[in-house]
């Protein structure tokens, strides 16, 4: 089933054409690819799945209200410096009706479920690693009870180890809670990894799209020849994370 269409969607700012004429369609229960160089339009994109861009044309339709979240690439810029982890978890729990003493309850399974010491709670932003920050969005963004999440370059600012556990999180999340990703990113094999369907952008133009093993291993363009090229030793076999 379609949880998300994205139909001829086209996006300015001021007289630049940012995104032009994009279409794709994510899977519920998937999780969904989107690469791309910087300036061809996958943040872009981003932003308008959340309503935090307008498009100039085309439509957005997610099913049955279907709840989104983002996650950002600055996870600790995301999070209030001022506030704890289990403040900041328990205001977005309360505002969806849990009382103080549930909100109290369901932070503390969230930060175990997204792989942290219960120790986390009582912590800082500036506290805790690139990492850990990271997980904290992440659990926030399952606090809201999100479906779909809209992870937008998640792990580029992390060290190569914390990237593969990030993903590993995001697989296990939408393996035993069947929560729908889209993942925004400019590293092919992290794309390759991860996702069951992807597009590829190239100044705001959808220039190759389908399963991943195809789109790399029998590319349609020249653009997305030269992103493979531009791999260190060109390697984009499936890495165990």
């Amino acid at each position: 089933m379609k949880l998300l269409e994205v139909k001829n969607l086209s996006i300015r700012y001021g007289d630049f054409l940012a995104v032009k004429g994009v279409t794709f369609a994510v899977e519920k229960g998937g999780i969904f690819g989107i690469v791309g160089e910087s300036g061809s339009g996958k943040s872009t994109i981003a932003k308008a799945l959340m309503g935090l861009k307008e498009a100039d044309s085309g439509e957005i339709v997610f099913q049955n209200k279907t709840k989104a979240q983002m996650i950002f690439q600055d996870a600790a810029g995301s999070l209030n410096p001022r506030m704890k982890v289990c403040d900041t978890l328990k205001e977005v729990l309360c505002h969806y009706g849990r009382s103080k003493l549930e909100a109290k309850k369901e932070a503390a399974q969230l930060v175990e479920l997204v792989g942290l010491p219960p120790a986390v709670l009582d912590q800082y932003p500036h506290e805790m690693s690139g990492g850990q920050c990271q997980r904290v969005s992440i659990a926030r963004a399952l606090a809201c009870g999100s479906e779909v999440l809209i992870a937008d370059e998640p792990v580029s600012a992390l060290d190569v180890s914390v990237q593969a556990r990030i993903l590993n999180l995001l697989r296990a999340l939408n393996k035993s809670r069947g929560v729908t990703i889209v993942l925004i990113a400019h590293d092919l094999a992290v794309v390759k990894n991860i996702c069951d369907e992807v597009i590829v952008l190239e100044k705001g133009v959808v220039v190759d799209s389908g399963e991943p093993e195809s789109v790399f291993s029998a590319p349609k363009s020249e653009y997305t020849k030269s992103l493979i090229a531009a791999v260190p030793g060109k390697n984009l076999k499936p890495t165990h994370v």
